[in-house]
């Protein structure tokens, strides 16, 4: 990632969600991770640049995005309906395209938002957070991706006493994880696999650091929820499941419990409009009975449940 890049794009702000945190919630979605997942459901997420959705359903085969492009990257649409093609290589991501497009069918991904602007809109669900118990949760991407638009981010709805929740890889330094662990009451928590190696060779980078940090996390008492991944080919094996349960056996505090997440395909649309390769492409969605195997490893030593928990 660039280092300049300091604020980041927001992709959505998802209310009323019931998946990532206690009770409803408004979820902020950032874009860019360091993380490189091959099975990322949010896939838009992944690079911290403006991007662009192509919905072929929506193209009324009218031309103008070609006229427009400054770069030549669309090639026009063929005689026989074909839609127009995009030069991923060629295009810089100006947005002339989306802007001219009449039928919506070239969709910009990611705006700047300030701060307030956020807070205005998290703000305006708060009565649902004070009867479910609910508030904002921090997502991506990943927030300690930007730490200070984050921290500010917290600490801004912490003075409007909002409960906060911070979903992360855990993949940043202490130090900004710290900071805003001062103002987050919990963290949804990534593992992935046990494997340094494996991990790094899957997406992008070791795990070793995000293991510490959970480390010293949980030691600081905050609420932890660690969620898990399942995906074949990748962490599926027993043997990765029974070092995870002693990894969590050995932290210097408690993790309220780990939720197991079967592999689901849902986000390979997302793949087809962004024109990105995807490597899951036609595997059909695992079964809950395909995980219980490993629920059980690591409910000999901590609460587990399968895609999603009940959390307070």
């Amino acid at each position: 990632m660039d280092p300049q890049i300091k604020i980041p794009l927001i992709t959505n702000i998802q209310r009323y969600s019931l998946d990532d945190g206690p009770g409803i919630r408004t979820v902020i979605f950032m874009k860019g991770c360091p993380l490189h997942c091959p099975w990322c459901h949010n896939p838009e997420n992944i690079s911290p640049k403006m991007g662009l959705y192509f919905h072929e359903d929506k193209c009324e085969r009218c031309e103008r995005c070609a006229a427009v492009c400054p770069e030549k990257a669309i090639t026009l649409p063929g005689a026989d309906g074909s839609p127009p093609i995009r030069d991923r290589d060629k295009c810089t991501q100006c947005m002339q395209c989306a802007l001219a497009c009449p039928a919506g069918a070239l969709e910009q991904v990611g705006e700047v938002l300030t701060i307030e602007e956020i807070i205005r809109e998290a703000i305006s669900d708060m009565p649902f957070y004070r009867k479910s118990g609910g508030g904002v949760t921090i997502s991506g991407g990943e927030p300690l991706l930007f730490p200070e638009f984050t921290l500010e981010l917290a600490q801004e709805l912490k003075k409007k006493v909002i409960h906060v929740a911070v979903e992360t890889s855990g993949f940043g330094s202490w130090e900004h994880l710290s900071q805003i662990a001062t103002y987050a009451d919990m963290f949804l928590y990534d593992i992935k696999h046990m494997n340094s190696l494996k991990h790094q060779a899957f997406v992008g980078v070791p795990n070793n650091i995000i293991h510490d940090n959970l480390r010293k996390l949980v030691k600081l008492g905050k609420k932890v929820i660690v969620r898990v991944p399942v995906i074949p080919g990748f962490n599926n094996e027993k043997h990765n499941f029974e070092m995870m349960a002693e990894f969590l056996r050995t932290l210097d505090g408690p993790v309220q419990a780990v939720d197991l997440l079967p592999f689901h395909n849902f986000g390979e649309a997302k793949y087809k409009q962004l024109d990105k390769d995807y490597n899951y492409k036609g595997r059909p969605n695992m079964e809950k009975e395909e995980v219980v195997q490993f629920s059980e490893i690591l409910q000999n030593v901590i609460r587990t449940t399968i895609g999603g928990v009940t959390i307070q």
